[in-house]
């Protein structure tokens, strides 16, 4: 068990896409560097076949609903202004290629509801639907102080990304779902994101055979996320990182990660689209 103040928070080299942070367990008085569970990051560069146009892309920044904030990371930041600044910036890199149209679900302080959302995006056309969102996997109750004063619920024990889709409905779109999870997925990994393995997810959530870090929705029917059954478009939900782990969650506050995810989504849409 990891006791509370035992964490030594650190960046780790420099180095803007590889950028990391390190953390050292102190026990005992000696401290112990945990291993760097994260290499390099690059940017993918999409290739855009002839005709592929301008192509709608509807940018769900999680949570932000009346009520649910999401969940709280490691340095006490809230889930919902994570996926604010994530949301802004994949759209931001997405549109500069001049290749995409990006809508976001929620721009102001205010909520906006998920039915309003999906809505939204029906309305506007979109051909695929993203919710960004980061994870707590593991808790333990564990907690720390990142800073003077703050005191947060922290976990090292699952970090990587997860890509939920839902099988419900009818089977092509069913189908498109489950190609764009696999797509994002493998996109990521060739950029350099770690998958997170599933373990923790338990029966909620059914691993996916061939592509590491895509899971299938397997809640209850009452339970099962809305913005991957509802929509009418392909749509999937990216769980960016685990934000109890600051190594994670320091290195997602890098404009250079965020960077090379956008890269990754835009080579996915390319190859799911153009298909």
């Amino acid at each position: 068990m990891i006791s509370r103040r035992s964490l030594l928070l650190g960046l780790a080299g420099a180095g803007a896409a590889a950028a990391t942070t390190a953390v050292a367990l102190q026990r005992g008085g000696r401290a112990a560097r945990l291993p760097d569970p994260f290499g390099p990051l690059v940017v993918l560069t999409p290739r855009f076949p002839a005709g592929f146009g301008v192509r709608r892309v509807f940018v769900d920044p999680g949570h932000g609903a009346a009520g649910n904030p999401g969940n709280s990371s490691c340095f006490c930041r809230e889930e919902q202004d994570f996926t604010m600044a994530a949301g802004r910036a994949l759209a931001a890199e997405l549109r500069a290629t001049g290749a995409f149209d990006v809508r976001l679900a929620r721009e102001g302080p205010g909520p906006v509801e998920y039915r309003a959302r999906v809505e939204d995006a029906e309305t506007w056309g979109a051909e695929v639907f993203l919710s960004l969102h980061s994870d707590v996997r593991g808790q333990t109750g564990e907690r720390w102080n990142p800073e003077p004063g703050r005191e947060c619920v922290v976990n090292l024990a699952a970090p990587g990304f997860s890509v939920l889709w839902s099988d419900e409905g009818e089977p092509g779109l069913a189908g498109a779902r489950h190609a764009l999870a696999r797509t994002v997925a493998r996109r990521m990994r060739e950029a350099g994101f770690s998958a997170y393995a599933g373990v923790e997810y338990g029966d909620l959530y059914a691993v996916d055979p061939e592509e590491p870090g895509v899971f299938v929705d397997r809640h209850t029917p009452e339970r099962r996320i809305f913005v991957l059954r509802r929509p009418k478009m392909p749509s999937v939900l990216v769980e960016t990182h685990h934000a109890l782990d600051p190594r994670e969650a320091r290195r997602w506050d890098e404009p250079a990660t965020l960077a090379s995810f956008a890269s990754a989504v835009g080579a996915a849409l390319v190859d799911v689209l153009a298909s």
